[in-house]
Order: structure tokens, then C-alpha cells, then sequence
């Protein structure tokens, strides 16, 4: 077990690493929670744990609610949000009470904006139980829901009370889940720790589970210091946490029923790993070693059904878009980026000669 801290000033708070679920409610002594707590959830995980957390909350005499919601990414809408927040008016949760996030990312999306604007923010903790969870959703405040232009367009920035992370819920996941997290690992390891990317080429698929500490801890690690350092993007510090998001959220808003999360961000590091060779940013080498170690890891490595010119009009609703101009991270080498901006019709081009090539 470890505790990181986040320090954040008035927002300071701990990551909690390899901490039982039954112990949970050893950490909400403490008045600052209320006397009540909502555990938001979805129907994968509401039965796996909700009862542990439940128990260990109500061991310390406080009172607990559920709102339990389907699973997947097409629940972060506003029509979601308005119904969570009714039932937390109806539940009479007020300032002084506490909302949890149990399950994984678009829990964590979903619990942490509604935390924000309910009452104009009350307490949220996040128990993240998937590896994409652990090592990116629920760390750095980033909350959102998508509509049809784009995938988090509205959100906050809302830092929880604490992060719960029990490394035994991931024991419960089947590999096709493990994996969205596996590509945010290979995002570390481009970005800032290529012992990260080294380790996951040197261990088997197998031999996962084992390597789970290091690979969970090394990654917040990576992501806190990042955070620290420039908590809202003012800096632009934090914007290199976005590597192979900018293709990749573009190819998963466009074809949110072909790739998940994991898959579109696996597409979108090979695919700005490229534009960074064509650019004499980076050479071959990166863009063909992350794009065999998305196939080592079953993510999706190939363009062959990718329509460019259908995700390009989504990349241009980007986030990260500044005065209209296409902004990527792109890999200098491993544990290394480089920020540029890019004119629509070289991006077009290098990315048709991808899909051409880029089997």
C-alpha cells in the first residue's frame, strides 16, 4: 500500500494505491464528508462491489444511498446528468454530503462534473475499479460528457477529496477492458518514462498482473507531477497528457460502435507517431515500436477501415485547437514530446499516406 499526494493547494489530496475495498470507510471519518454518501455506479460494477463499500461506509455510522446507471460511454450526455442530479435533490444530498464514483472512466466523467455543479460543488471521491481509471480518468480533475461535435466538449475542472485505488478490481475485468488501460500506460511511457514503454516490451501479455504495481504507480506518478505543475492547461504544461488523443478521440466520437476508448487512443499514438516521422520530428523507429506494442497488447494498430476525411471534421472541434490551427504532440523519442501546430491540408495528406501505407 502508498499514498501519493497531489498537492494542489486548497485542492491538495491523496491518491490512495493498493488499498482494500473493505477498508474504505476508514478514510471518510472525517466531519468534512457529511453525513451521507450517493455511490454513483453502473450495472457492470454496482454488484461486484457495491456492498463492500456500502458495509465499510455504514461501519462508521453514515448513511449511504445508490444511483446506478448503464454502462458505457453513450451515458455521458446531458440527459444523464439531469437525471443524477435530480435524484440528488430528491435524496436531499446537500453541500455538506458526499457523492462516489465507483466503476471506471465514464463513471468517473460522469461523478466528478456532476460533483461540480450540483450545488456548485459538493465532496466527490473517486474509487476507480478499471486500469484505464486508475491511471488516467479519475486522476487530475478532468470531468466531462460528450455531445455530437465532440467527445468531453463540456466539462470542469474539479479535483476529488481523494482517489481509492484496490488493485483486486481489476482482477474481475476481462483482457478486452484491461487493454484501454494498457494504451494510456504506452502514452506514459511515450511522454515522459520510456522505462515504462520498455517494460511493457519486455514482459509478456501474461505476465501482466505481476507487473500491475509498477506500471499503475509509475504512471500517476507521471501524471500527478504533470498536474502539479499546471492543474487547468493555463501553462501548457498538461497538454502532452494528450498524445494520440487528438486523432484518436476523433476516430472513437466517429466511430463509437467499432472502437472503444483504448483502441482509438492506440490509433491515434501510431497514427501522430507518423505525422511526427513525416515531420523530421521523431524517426521511423518510435511510430514502428509503439505501433508492435499496440499489437503485442491486442489494441488496434490498423488504418485499413478508417475514414480520415470523416474523423477529420471531428478533429477540427478539437480541444486543443488554438486560432483554428491543428495542434499535436508528437514524439521526439521515447520520453519526449514536442508540441506543434500543423495546417489542415499537410495533415490530410500525410494522414491519407498512412492509411494508404500504414497497415
Amino acid at each position: 500500500m502508498e499514498k501519493i499526494k497531489v498537492n494542489l493547494g486548497e485542492n491538495t489530496h491523496y491518491i490512495y494505491i493498493g488499498y482494500p475495498l473493505e477498508k474504505f470507510g476508514e478514510k471518510i471519518k472525517n466531519r468534512k464528508f457529511g453525513n451521507k454518501f450517493v455511490i454513483l455506479s453502473d450495472t457492470n460494477v454496482y454488484s461486484l462491489y457495491f456492498k463492500k463499500i456500502k458495509t465499510s461506509i455504514e461501519k462508521e455510522n453514515k448513511l449511504t444511498k445508490e444511483i446506478v446507471i448503464p454502462s458505457g460511454e453513450k451515458q455521458k450526455n446531458f440527459n444523464r446528468v439531469i437525471e443524477i442530479i435530480n435524484k440528488l435533490a430528491y435524496s436531499g444530498i446537500n453541500r455538506d454530503d458526499t457523492l462516489i464514483s465507483l466503476g471506471g472512466g465514464v463513471i468517473s466523467d460522469i461523478g466528478g462534473f456532476v460533483a461540480s455543479i450540483y450545488m456548485r460543488g459538493i465532496n466527490y471521491i473517486s474509487i476507480p475499479t478499471t486500469l484505464l481509471a486508475q491511471v488516467d480518468a479519475s486522476i487530475g480533475g478532468k470531468t466531462g460528457i460528450n455531445i455530437k461535435f465532440g467527445k468531453n466538449l463540456v466539462g470542469s475542472f474539479y479535483q476529488p477529496s481523494f482517489i481509492y485505488i484496490d488493485f483486486d478490481t481489476l482482477s474481475t475485468l476481462p483482457y478486452k477492458e484491461i487493454k484501454q488501460g494498457i494504451a494510456e500506460i504506452i502514452k506514459y511511457g511515450v511522454i515522459k518514462n520510456k522505462k515504462i514503454f520498455e517494460k511493457l516490451e519486455e514482459i509478456s501479455l501474461n505476465q501482466l498482473k505481476e507487473n500491475y504495481e509498477f506500471l499503475i504507480r509509475e504512471s500517476i506518478k507521471i501524471k500527478v507531477d504533470i498536474i502539479e505543475k499546471d492543474e487547468k492547461e493555463k501553462k501548457g504544461l498538461r497538454e502532452i497528457l494528450n498524445f494520440g488523443h487528438t486523432l484518436g478521440h476523433a476516430i472513437e466520437i466517429s466511430n463509437i460502435k467499432k472502437f472503444s476508448h483504448g483502441d482509438a487512443v492506440s490509433l491515434g499514438m501510431i497514427g501522430e507517431s507518423y505525422i511526427s516521422y513525416k515531420k523530421g520530428i521523431g524517426e521511423k523507429y518510435i511510430y514502428q515500436r509503439i505501433k508492435e506494442l499496440s499489437r503485442k497488447f491486442k489494441l488496434c494498430s490498423s488504418f485499413k477501415k478508417i475514414d480520415f476525411e470523416r474523423i477529420f471534421e471531428f478533429v477540427k472541434h478539437d480541444k486543443k485547437i488554438r486560432k483554428d490551427r491543428l495542434r499535436f504532440i508528437l514524439p521526439k523519442k521515447l520520453g519526449k514530446v514536442k508540441i506543434i501546430e500543423i495546417e489542415e491540408k499537410e495533415l490530410i495528406k500525410i494522414l491519407k499516406e498512412l492509411n494508404k501505407n500504414g497497415n
